[in-house]
């Protein structure tokens, strides 16, 4: 109300030439005394710069800088006033509020370095105060969530967060401005506020679960916006900071790992964010100092699933699967991971990102366990000609260890298109004949004839399609026949020679299928190398099934029992 009506009066003044008015404004402004209340004096400087502003006119600028002065010099006196960042006492906080609107209402306002460390404050404490809730959250018994709720209900209707994107504006553009300094204060407070709020909103969410979803639902709110204020922040910090080449890398490093902090509360698709994204990770994934920090800041495995960071729920409680805050971020990695993965030293990947990228491959959700196979792709993929032996056996390592966790998930949690590319990048990028791709191929075989021996030969339908219970299988069984274009030359008899021993024991309805597929694939292949062995090995195949079908009475396992006699199958071997 004050802003205004001395924006009103001040307005008159200049619109009349009243120099004497202007004077007499100007005197005020460079006269007041410690027993003036701080936060009339912070308004009537408002209302002055916002008239001024709003007139046009270039000359009272002088008017403008004593207004600005002003209210720099109570900034600055809350500033050094604070023992950290988020201690204030009521009077603190009240003139904290004053500020941050008085300078989104103001219109343009000169660089102030305590004006700038004024709005990082506000912004973070009062007009985002997710600490605040947090902490009544966590602190409060459950009958005082109610209140806790309103309290919440009441800041969203207030002005000040209804002005947030306003004093954001206002603190981007004294950030553009600022000195070394002062931008490094600035964004110490922003990131360590991400960081923080990731802390605090896992423990509360965790906590509130089931019986508190309309307190988290609307604490949401309020952290939704606080995101939209980091990437509109980061954003500017990219087009001053990325510039500097000694502040370059550690700037991208810290703007990642911030926003693998609020990844939880990206619920939309924004420009500001995919083009920040974009300038930072061209910086960092050039340098291999810069790769390894951000990839280092991943929590541990042990955080991970013993959720060590809270105090309040056991242990025995945590269920890392249904840490959906937690999962963002690290869903966040393992989007960023593969732009760099060519930079980071084995011993880094094999420590670090292979146990949270086993550790998800068995994610309940199929999107989040993809971004781990796609992780592992990556790695498997990366590397140049030729390939260090530490690296290649690390892959080697690696592979024996994700087949086994990846079918021992399926077709329950693995999903198949993640498990797949997986198989295809080892059995591309790994070296010709290596041990790895035959132990691949030998489980999959096994895989897909444990699941075919657990459905009913009867059923000639299902066999003849291939639905239903057999779906699951059909798709192992349909990478393993795309394999026989893949796999090199060495591997290729051993994977001809699995895939009869499996075919020949099948149902005849199965087999004519797969025959079928076989047939229409191997007419399209333009692999003159290939091709004849594989038109030489089908017909034999498909004389093997036609002779085996024959003698087939009971179904059996392979490896247990089998659909054929021992004697059959030996004999099939043979030929084979």
């Amino acid at each position: 109300m004050l802003l205004h009506l001395v924006e009103w009066a001040v307005s008159n003044s200049l619109n009349l030439r009243s120099l004497e008015k202007i004077d007499l404004t100007r005197e005020l402004l460079e006269n007041v005394e410690k027993t003036h209340s701080s936060f009339a004096v912070v308004m009537f400087s408002a209302g002055v710069l916002r008239s001024i502003n709003r007139s046009g006119s270039s000359g009272f600028m002088h008017v403008k800088k004593s207004a600005e002065d002003r209210i720099e010099t109570i900034a600055s006196d809350l500033v050094l006033s604070r023992t950290n960042s988020f201690d204030f006492n009521i009077y603190q906080v009240l003139l904290l509020r004053f500020i941050a609107l008085a300078l989104a209402r103001s219109g343009s306002v000169s660089y102030k370095p305590s004006l700038l460390v004024s709005l990082a404050l506000a912004l973070v404490t009062e007009v985002f105060p997710l600490q605040r809730i947090y902490n009544k959250i966590l602190k409060f018994p459950e009958e005082n969530w109610a209140a806790v709720l309103d309290e919440i209900k009441d800041h969203q209707s207030s002005f000040i967060f209804k002005d947030a994107g306003a004093i954001t504006g206002v603190f981007c553009n004294q950030y553009a401005s600022a000195d070394e300094d002062s931008r490094s204060t600035v964004e110490n407070i922003i990131w360590d506020y991400c960081r923080d709020v990731y802390l605090w909103h896992r423990q509360a969410r965790l906590m509130l679960a089931g019986r508190g979803d309309m307190v988290m639902s609307e604490i949401e709110k309020i952290a939704e916006s606080a995101f939209l204020m980091v990437v509109v922040f980061a954003l500017g910090v990219t087009k001053q900071r990325l510039l500097n080449q000694e502040t370059q890398l550690q700037t991208s490093v810290r703007i990642l790992i911030s926003f693998s902090c609020m990844e939880y509360f990206r619920r939309m698709r924004l420009a500001e964010y995919m083009d920040t994204i974009r300038a930072v990770i061209v910086s960092v994934q050039e340098n291999e100092s810069a790769c390894v920090a951000f990839v280092e800041s991943i929590p541990s495995y042990k955080d991970l699933i013993n959720n060590d960071g809270s105090s309040i729920l056991p242990k025995s409680e945590h269920l890392w699967s249904v840490d959906e805050v937690q999962t963002a971020r690290i869903i966040f990695y393992m989007r960023v991971i593969p732009t760099c993965v060519d930079r980071l030293p084995t011993s880094v990947f094999k420590k670090v990102v292979a146990p949270t990228m086993f550790l998800y491959t068995g994610h309940p959700k199929g999107k989040v366990a993809r971004y781990a196979h796609s992780v592992f792709v990556a790695f498997i993929s990366s590397g140049k000609d030729p390939c260090p032996e530490e690296i290649i056996e690390l892959k080697e390592q690696l592979v024996f260890y994700y087949i086994q966790r990846s079918l021992e998930g399926y077709p329950e949690i693995t999903p198949f298109e993640g498990m797949a590319s997986g198989v295809i990048a080892l059995v591309r990028h790994l070296p010709a004949g290596s041990p790895s791709i035959f132990y691949c191929i030998q489980c999959l075989v096994e895989k897909a004839s444990s699941m075919c021996s657990t459905v009913s030969v009867d059923d000639s339908d299902l066999w003849k399609n291939w639905e239903g219970e057999l779906e699951s299988s059909k798709k192992i069984l349909d990478l393993l026949l795309r394999l026989l274009a893949l796999v090199d030359i060495q591997v290729l008899p051993s994977l001809m020679k699995s895939l009869a021993q499996l075919m020949v024991q099948l149902p005849q309805n199965g087999q004519n299928m797969l025959l079928n597929q076989l047939y229409q694939q191997i007419a399209e292949s333009d692999d003159v190398i290939r091709k004849p062995a594989l038109v030489s090995w089908v017909q034999s195949l498909s004389y093997l099934c036609t002779q085996g079908t024959r003698d087939k009475k009971i179904p059996k396992l392979v490896g247990e029992t089998s659909f054929a006699s021992s004697t059959s199958i030996d004999g099939i071997n043979a030929r084979l």
